[in-house]
């Protein structure tokens, strides 16, 4: 993998991600890529706070897999209600931009704003094509063979931000999910370090086509 200018490690960013495959696979390519998030924030489900390899959402492997690679990283709960006051607390740690690589909730405008520069959303196709939470599983359904990956502004209707960069992903062979998964993650991340490189020249996102 490349390393744009600023070196990765320069950025200064939080992953908000669940601990599923596409989060694991995309905060294991950003660390590769040596790109460490100042916080990773996780979904409160109930109860909530548990300890990093405790919840909810994860179970066996995959706990302990997510829970290796956070590592030392911080870790805040973001609930579903009440996000005013979390996006408050989140904004005190100036924290320039948000990515998020699967997340369970509508992201709210406060906590949007939040990022001192941007926050943006990871997903898994080439939107406008299969907007939703299951995009590969739809796509592979429609044995539809054009995937991808889209790095786009968060706003509050799900995943119709404005698009800052997309790149196509090769399947390499039959189609099996895992592996696309990993591919877009690992692609997406580039993205998103190279994006971050461009800022501060100034970005040219574009408007979704429906």
């Amino acid at each position: 993998m490349t390393r744009p200018d600023p070196h990765p490690t320069d950025i200064d960013f939080a992953l908000f991600a669940t601990g599923a495959a596409f989060s694991c696979e995309a905060l294991r390519a950003l660390r590769q890529l040596g790109c460490r998030p100042r916080r990773i924030v996780v979904p409160t489900y109930s109860p909530a706070a548990k300890p990093i390899d405790e919840i909810d959402l994860l179970a066996g492997e995959e706990a302990g897999e997510f829970a290796a690679l956070v590592g030392d990283c911080a870790i805040d709960h973001a609930p579903a209600a009440d996000q005013e006051r979390f996006a408050a607390s989140f904004a005190a740690r100036r924290i320039d931009f948000i990515l998020v690589a699967c997340w369970p909730y509508r992201i709210g405008e406060p906590l949007i704003r939040a990022a001192r520069k941007a926050a943006l959303n990871l997903h898994p196709s080439l939107l406008p094509a299969y907007r939703g939470p299951d995009p590969l599983g739809a796509q592979i359904a429609a044995e539809d063979p054009d995937f991808g990956v889209t790095l786009h502004l968060l706003e509050q209707r799900f995943d119709r931000g404005d698009i800052v960069a997309q790149a196509r992903i090769d399947a390499g062979g039959p189609v099996d999910r895992a592996t696309l998964e990993r591919r877009c993650a690992v692609r997406g991340a580039e993205l998103f370090v190279d994006a971050v490189a461009r800022f501060d020249a100034g970005w040219s996102p574009r408007h979704q086509d429906a």
